[in-house]
């Protein structure tokens, strides 16, 4: 017995968050959904189906008894999970798999299991059998026969040079494309960061802090890529932006956004002669998104983030400061044949990527020593209906594009 969830919110979220996985765009599962009723997908019945579908995801419309078997079957969860927006998880029965199909009697299952672009007719399952093993177990006859008249597969190439182990024994059902490749768990999590991504977002809805440490979940691997400031190559954090993650973090406790929105170290290449590792301090590397979130939910946190943020970009800017004025002071520039070169010097080594929001600049001292400090910065794009917000923003972005344009500004420290 499962409860139905009775905020339309809560379900249409959920499915949004489903839909948004499973395809590029959600006009994308509205074309597969008109498909699977038997329609033609027109740009009026895509537009039509769109817009019912932004009402249920808004929770303006609740998802209709209908509309159940085609969600249910693209997006590959039960109607208990969409009905209890996730809450409960049931084993779809009637999933397909290589059993399923070789005990089935209908030619359309067996060819539209055929065409799936993930071909998972050509894999064994968990059991390592193939869908053919099935079908000579359950004496389906027909089934072969179909795959046979229709060369799906065949036991005689016809071709002598084939005759070793078999008598050149094939298909024609070519595998499935790169992007569907199943390299199996350890494969992905090798190669992949989208698992731990995934289960950022779950622990973020589970309010479970530790979970988030254990993941790193303020951090990514670019970070750490380009924490040694030393380094030329500065990687794409654009790139690996996942907005449902950060829309999972804009909706979770006051707990887990007080965990977002505050700084943390992460270790350097540097080691120094005690053993020691160098650190940099760093912020969510997607708090301008999340704080862009904030404001346009009108999430009560959103004061204290932006507050938060303006705070940790006030202190990089005085640190940076800082560094470059002792860059000028330094012996070798106060020497009155010199006093002009350091505002060169230091924008040799002050650097912004927008990319990121990555600030870093590298004091370099006469006496060899150096100093330095690589971080990112906060700002947002959002202008919130509060009066209160809307000055922090003003705070927020004022205090960016300090740091942002300090390279043009060097002369008036």
């Amino acid at each position: 017995m499962f409860k139905v969830e009775k905020n339309n919110l809560k379900i249409g979220q959920y499915l949004a968050d489903l839909i948004d996985r499973k395809y590029e765009s959600r006009r994308a599962f509205c074309r597969a959904y008109i498909q699977a009723t038997g329609e033609d997908p027109t740009n009026e019945t895509v537009t039509n189906m769109s817009n019912r579908l932004a009402q249920i995801a808004k929770g303006n419309k609740a998802i209709q008894t209908y509309d159940l078997p085609y969600f249910t079957d693209l997006l590959g969860v039960s109607c208990e999970q969409i009905l209890s927006a996730g809450e409960c998880s049931a084993p779809i029965a009637n999933r397909v798999t290589n059993y399923s199909i070789a005990c089935s009697n209908d030619p359309a299952e067996w060819e539209a299991y055929i065409r799936r672009v993930d071909k998972l007719i050509l894999n064994s399952d968990e059991y390592c059998k193939t869908v053919l093993d099935y079908a000579l177990e359950f004496g389906n006859y027909k089934f072969i026969k179909f795959l046979m008249d229709n060369q799906y597969i065949w036991f005689d190439s016809r071709k002598d040079q084939d005759y070793i182990q078999t008598f050149g024994a094939g298909t024609s059902i070519k595998r499935r494309d790169i992007s569907y490749i199943d390299y199996g768990l350890e494969g992905k999590l090798k190669t992949e960061d989208e698992l731990r991504i995934n289960l950022i977002a779950l622990a973020a809805d589970h309010e479970d802090i530790q979970m988030l440490n254990e993941l790193r979940a303020r951090e990514n691997p670019q970070l750490y890529f380009k924490a040694h400031y030393l380094s030329a190559q500065h990687p794409d954090f654009d790139e690996f932006y996942n907005e449902r993650m950060v829309k999972h973090i804009a909706s979770s406790s006051e707990e887990v956004l007080d965990y977002f929105t505050d700084s943390f170290e992460i270790r350097d290449q540097v080691r120094y002669k005690d053993g020691s590792s160098r650190v940099h301090t760093f912020l969510f590397p997607y708090i301008s998104q999340l704080l862009d979130l904030l404001i346009v939910t009108k999430s009560p946190f959103a004061e204290t983030a932006l507050k938060k943020a303006i705070k940790y970009n006030r202190k990089t800017y005085k640190r940076l400061r800082e560094l470059i004025l002792s860059v000028k002071k330094d012996e070798y520039y106060s020497n009155e044949y010199c006093r002009n070169l350091w505002v060169k010097a230091c924008e040799q080594y002050l650097d912004f990527f927008e990319n990121g929001n990555i600030v870093s600049f590298l004091a370099v001292y006469s006496n060899h020593n150096t100093d330095g400090i690589i971080t990112n910065v906060a700002h947002a794009t959002k202008t919130p209906s509060s009066p209160i917000l809307k000055h922090l923003v003003d705070e927020l972005n004022e205090s960016y594009l300090k740091i942002k344009n300090l390279k043009d500004n060097l002369e008036e420290l």
